[in-house]
């Protein structure tokens, strides 16, 4: 349990300065909510000084300047007008040019896979003009009062005798008092919702019965104050994003200098292909391993090994045996990680004739000679080489300091003997998919769309995090596809949900120059707005689109391949996107009535990339969702959906009819390599892997179909 500091505490530091700069920190947005119950004078004292500049208070307990401020009616005015202009959501994140707009609405609805503001307890925030920020500060800093977090804001509402005393000892007069309380009463309202959208603001569109609905995702306060204060306790993994003018967007952006952090968990892709035309054969006859021994003596391995070993005994039964399988099922994923290059050039022999011809066992080092087999070997054979790579598993553990302790460990021995053996009986049993006797897929088809590059795509999916790109961006080009082929061929086939395959992924260094645009207080001057920090990627996937409609239009679409091509969309998640350079299209676009003939395909993805796979994961706070990444390398955090937090009405200068304000949320990912998804067989795939848009009045959000 995390102790609460007391403000008591700050006031007994006897350095000026250093009690200072401490009573300052403990009244940042991001900063755990310090309790003042009892020393209520000296908080107001504080705050009071805290709406100068820092330059012009050496002193946050200066009682002159304190009294100063109270009799100065004009400061006490500008500081209760700031009040208008608390949010819950942030309408200026990250463009502050929107203006004279704020959003303060009730917590959405919680939903236990997702995390949102509802996880996270109810605070305001403050955008407006950046040359007041400070003045925000005497009604708009949160603290813990009689337990429960608030601001001087809402207490003064119910003109409690503790803080009247105060103020009355500062020498506020009672009634002065009382006009302040009514005049708070008057502005902190329950909602506040703009009736126009700025023109600044960004608008997300998605279906609504028969038309689309307008949605301007706005950034919750709370929940990235509970991200930043993550990020400085360093628990878990951030990114910086560079505000040149921070008091302009929000007081939140301003107490962190202009340096917001978001979560930083791109997908562990490498970059490295193998290939057999990569002299393989000449490595193992240098004696060098094809295995990826460096897995195994990585710390997130060893993590694991000592995980199974250690489950914990201060855990309750049902955790200890959720950890347990996280551990096993991390485990799998690094022993086929470390034999990945091994498998894939096995995979690649069978299927080349000219490379298997090529192959020769003479002159190979002994200690090549296992990996020979493994390659060579019929799968009928394959079995014959569980209890040799067992013995290099143990053998390659122990030359490292890290891992030699978990080498050949009695308890260890049996759980990663029935891991590899079941990995390798999986290979040994390699099937071919054939169409079942009843699979009808009458009705529905599938489209597989190959190695599509991408550049310049946004990887920053959310306002809190970076990584994998939006799960809604995937969905938005599908839709516009569908939308461009049913007007072209006069169709109403239904692209219903999709399944994504990352080959390539690498983040893009610098910032971007924005465009030219007509900007300007007037909209009319044409100038490059400034710059706004992001993050992006350029990335190659592969994407299995399920397509259902009536047969004679799904056969329509299959006979006029040149219109499915030339329809194909060029942006994606705001980067250019671009089909493999090929004289033959269907080398990239083909369609599929039979799932075994499509995963026969699949099976034979390059093993270094990653399938994006839904997970069933829990997430209940932010500390639990950094408690889960950190756990598991897998998992990657990215946009989900949103959570809308208006009903859908007219607003002038929506893009539709209708239009909301919602929240982004942050939803976990997992990435599953590709032999991984091999192994699990084709029924576990087209179960788990496939992804739709799942769209209710109380959410919008991407779900596992």
């Amino acid at each position: 349990m995390v102790s609460i500091m007391h403000f008591r505490e700050l006031l007994e530091i006897e350095d000026v300065q250093t009690r200072t700069e401490a009573l300052r920190r403990a009244f940042f947005p991001f900063i755990e909510s310090i309790d003042v119950t009892g020393e209520e004078f000296f908080t107001l004292v504080t705050l009071l000084n805290l709406t100068y500049r820092k330059n012009q208070v050496s002193d946050l307990l200066d009682l002159k300047l304190a009294k100063e401020t109270i009799k100065n009616k004009t400061h006490l005015d500008k500081c209760i007008e700031e009040v208008a202009w608390m949010h819950t959501h942030n309408l200026k994140y990250p463009d502050p040019r929107v203006s004279r707009q704020n959003l303060v609405v009730d917590s959405p609805i919680i939903h236990s896979n997702i995390l949102s503001s509802a996880n996270c307890t109810r605070s305001l925030g403050w955008s407006h003009d950046g040359a007041k920020v400070n003045l925000s500060k005497l009604f708009g800093c949160h603290f813990i009062w009689q337990g429960r977090v608030t601001c001087l804001a809402y207490i003064l509402c119910e003109m409690p005798d503790k803080w009247k005393e105060a103020f009355k000892k500062l020498g506020m007069l009672v009634k002065q008092f009382e006009e302040i309380c009514v005049r708070l009463n008057q502005l902190v309202c329950k909602q506040s919702i703009p009736n126009h959208v700025d023109r600044f603001s960004i608008q997300v569109l998605f279906p609504n019965h028969d038309s689309y609905l307008a949605i301007t995702p706005v950034v919750s306060h709370a929940l990235q104050g509970e991200l930043q204060r993550s990020a400085i306790n360093r628990q878990g993994n951030f990114t910086r994003l560079q505000f040149n003018y921070p008091s302009s967007v929000s007081g939140l952006v301003a107490s962190v200098g202009g340096n917001v952090y978001v979560l930083n968990y791109p997908p562990d892709i490498s970059s490295k292909k193998y290939e057999v035309s990569d002299s393989a054969f000449d490595r193992l006859k240098e004696g060098l391993s094809l295995l990826q021994n460096q897995v195994l003596v990585s710390k997130q391995f060893a993590e694991i090994l000592d995980g199974i070993l250690n489950i914990g005994v201060e855990l309750a039964l049902k955790q200890r045996k959720q950890k347990r399988l996280m551990c096993l099922k991390q485990l799998r994923s690094f022993l086929c990680e470390w034999i990945m290059q091994l498998t894939e050039y096995r995979y690649e022999i069978q299927n080349d004739p000219i490379a298997a011809s090529s192959i020769e066992s003479e002159k190979l080092c002994s200690s090549s000679l296992m990996e020979y087999q493994f390659l060579t070997f019929p799968n009928n054979e394959l079995k014959k080489l569980i209890q040799p790579l067992f013995t290099r598993l143990n053998t390659e553990m122990s030359k490292s300091d890290r891992t030699s302790k978990y080498a050949f460990h009695q308890k260890l021995m049996p759980t990663l003997f029935e891991t590899l053996k079941s990995i390798i009986n999986k290979l040994a049993s390699d099937q071919k998919f054939e169409p079942s006797k009843h699979e009808d897929l009458s009705s529905t088809r599938y489209l597989h769309l190959k190695k599509i590059k991408v550049f310049d795509a946004q990887a920053l999916s959310s306002p809190y995090c970076s990584g994998v790109p939006s799960l809604t961006a995937v969905w938005g080009m599908m839709h516009n596809y569908q939308r461009q082929l049913n007007e072209s061929l006069g169709t109403n086939i239904r692209m219903t949900s999709f399944s994504w395959f990352i080959q390539e992924f690498s983040l893009v260094k610098g910032k971007k120059l924005p465009e030219f645009g007509m900007f300007g207080n007037k909209g009319n001057d044409f100038k490059r707005s400034g710059i706004i920090d992001s993050r992006y990627c350029d990335l190659v996937f592969d994407l299995v689109i399920h397509i259902n409609g009536y047969e004679h239009e799904l056969e329509s679409i299959e006979q006029h391949h040149d219109v499915v091509v030339a329809n194909f969309p060029s942006k994606f998640a705001g980067g250019v996107m671009h089909p493999p350079v090929s004289t033959e299209p269907s080398y990239w676009c083909s369609f599929f009535k039979s799932e075994a003939a499509l995963f026969s395909k699949l099976k034979n993805l390059p093993f270094s990339g990653k399938w994006i796979m839904p997970t069933r994961l829990t997430i209940d706070s932010v500390s639990h969702l950094l408690f889960l990444l950190n756990s598991n390398r897998a998992l990657n955090p990215t946009l989900m959906g949103y959570l809308p937090l208006t009903k859908p009405v007219k607003r002038a200068g929506s893009l539709t009819r209708l239009h909301s304000y919602a929240e982004p949320v942050i939803g976990v990912v997992e990435c599953t390599s590709a032999i991984e998804i091999k192994l699990q067989g084709k029924e576990n795939f087209f179960r788990r892997a496939f992804w739709m848009l799942d769209a209710k009045e109380h959410s919008i959000l991407i779900k596992r179909i």
